[in-house]
């Protein structure tokens, strides 16, 4: 019998250190449920518990966040990398690995982009104006309901069909002081900005594992290679649900 039920896809928690709560930002999950999906926000789990959280879901979201310590991409301290949550690194980190590991649907936003291009064996600039020469400063304070910055997407990339083969490029908003330096060697850049840092990467090897630099979430409504991208991430985690059943 057919497996007509919905994909689960897992939605990474932030956290409020000073009330000790778990956060998770609505327009996540209003995303992968007009897109047909079944949203779960996933506190953090113990490192021996990963692999029950994997197998309640068929696709995960690493969602944006603050920054994580330089440290993990080989990198100097800098004051500008900020707001440090040991707990979400620590979880998120090995989280992302063994989702590698199962092959399983990834879609990674703004944070979520550079960490997957980090465990993966890639870096990332601590402070992109201090080393990315010519870079704009991609956290203006646009709000992120509003569009900061075009992007450019290779045609015939996973994330151009993914995004509904739209034009070569399309309005996003932006909200990062990061982005990627070293690309890791299994990922590809699909869509850069203007003054060239990357805005997004994909793993041409596996069915889908995209990250994207702005946030899509935001933009669900307004733009439809943002729609696009949601629902085809809910089509490929509905093909994993039924590979795994």
């Amino acid at each position: 019998m057919a497996n007509n039920r919905p994909p689960v896809i897992g939605i990474v928690s932030d956290f409020d250190v000073e009330t000790e709560n778990y956060v998770c930002d609505k327009q996540y999950v209003r995303a992968i449920e007009n897109a047909g999906a079944v949203a779960i926000i996933l506190p953090y789990a113990e490192a021996d518990d990963l692999s029950e959280v994997l197998n309640l879901i068929s696709g995960l979201v690493l969602t944006g966040g603050k920054d994580f310590p330089t440290e993990l991409y080989d990198a100097a301290p800098h004051p500008a990398v900020q707001g440090i949550i040991p707990e979400r690194d620590n979880f998120e980190f090995e989280l992302a690995h063994s989702a590698l590991n199962r092959s399983m649907p990834i879609l990674g936003i703004c944070r979520g982009m550079q960490l997957l291009n980090v465990v993966a064996g890639g870096t990332i600039y601590p402070h992109t104006l201090d080393e990315f020469a010519n870079a704009l400063d991609h956290r203006d304070g646009t709000p992120l309901d509003q569009t900061a910055h075009e992007v450019q997407i290779e045609r015939s990339s996973l994330l151009w069909r993914a995004c509904g083969e739209q034009p070569s490029s399309f309005p996003v908003n932006s909200m990062h002081h990061q982005a990627i330096k070293q690309l890791a060697p299994e990922f590809v850049v699909s869509a850069r900005a203007d003054d060239g840092v990357v805005e997004a990467i994909e793993a041409p090897g596996r069915p889908f594992v995209i990250g994207v630099q702005w946030h899509p979430e935001w933009m669900y409504v307004s733009e439809s290679a943002c729609r696009h991208l949601f629902k085809n991430f809910v089509r490929a985690c509905s093909l994993n649900s039924r590979k795994v059943a």
